[in-house]
């Protein structure tokens, strides 16, 4: 369950708010004015919603989401070390 606090709180005490996001991976929300306007969360979790928001930008993400599952359902799978080479910017 995500942690709410007032933007107050946040004001006093971002040092503890961060240490605990990066401790526990739970984000929290920031409230203004009574209403959510912002979410704390750690820097991994933001690189992982950049990351999945570029890749639902391809038009064909739905088609690329159900072969990769079904390619992981029948055990096609791939060691990320050998992915990352295939992957390597070629010089």
């Amino acid at each position: 369950m995500d942690k709410i606090i007032p933007i107050s709180d946040l004001q006093s005490k971002a040092k503890r708010y961060v240490d605990q996001v990066r401790r526990t991976e739970e984000p929290v929300v920031i409230t203004q004015r009574g209403r959510a306007a912002a979410v704390l969360v750690s820097f991994e979790a933001y690189e992982g919603f950049l990351a999945t928001r570029d890749e639902m930008s391809y038009p064909d993400w739905s088609k690329r989401l159900r072969r990769a599952r079904a390619e992981s359902a029948a055990g096609k799978t791939l060691a990320l070390e050998s992915y990352l080479r295939r992957r390597a910017p070629r010089a």
